[in-house]
């Protein structure tokens, strides 16, 4: 019986920190709403296929899609509610041994994000790691290792692509009709082998997860 009290109080205790790191990011998601700065650019670098796009973000929403079979196009949009941070922010995007790197910086200060659609050949691997926003995959060949702070994360490929599979909710839900069953109760975990050549792994603290069938 001690043991089980303990379970129990331990497991409260976890929602109720976790109910105290959310109140502040759900008061930043209120102020999201009204920007009064915006600035957009495009940059496009030569990328051959089956190459690794290596990119970390704070704040904002990533939609990754296949364009050009030999080129990636970055088109992003800054948002602020002061000039002088729309200012301060930048984005550190390189191709070197083949391989992007790409990098948002926003003021520390806060109230700014990116707003960006990335286009790479269909046969891309991708190493991305986000703290706050959505991200969303579509159509991608390739491993991914894909890490959310705050969000959900939507990935939309081929089920027989894949050779391992493992995504995981820390407080959310994991959804992928075909690819089996999920464990957990206040985080859900996914794990599926087939006979694909890719990887994926998926990772959100805090949002749920989606797998599609393209």
């Amino acid at each position: 019986m001690p043991a089980r009290k303990f379970a129990s109080v331990s497991t409260l205790h976890k929602i109720l920190l976790c109910c105290l790191f959310l109140v502040p990011l759900c008061s930043a998601s209120d102020h999201w709403k009204d920007w009064d700065y915006e600035e957009t650019h495009d940059e496009i670098r030569d990328f051959a296929p089956g190459r690794m796009v290596h990119l970390r973000m704070s704040v904002g929403d990533l939609h990754i899609t296949h364009g050009d079979s030999s080129k990636i196009r970055l088109h992003y949009t800054v948002k602020s509610r002061r000039e002088n941070r729309l200012k301060e922010a930048r984005v550190d995007f390189e191709v070197r041994n083949g391989d992007a790197n790409i990098e948002f910086h926003a003021p520390a200060s806060g109230n700014t994000q990116f707003d960006v659609e990335l286009e790479v050949p269909q046969n891309t691997n991708l190493d991305v790691h986000e703290k706050v926003g959505d991200l969303t995959v579509e159509d991608i060949e390739g491993d991914k290792d894909l890490e959310l702070g705050v969000g959900d994360i939507r990935v939309t490929a081929e089920r027989a692509g894949y050779h391992v599979v493992r995504a995981s909710a820390g407080i959310g839900d994991v959804n992928g009709e075909g690819y089996g069953e999920t464990s957990g109760w206040l985080g859900k975990t996914l794990k599926y082998h087939g006979d694909g050549k890719y990887e994926l792994r998926a990772h959100v603290s805090v949002g749920d997860i989606n797998l599609e069938e393209k």
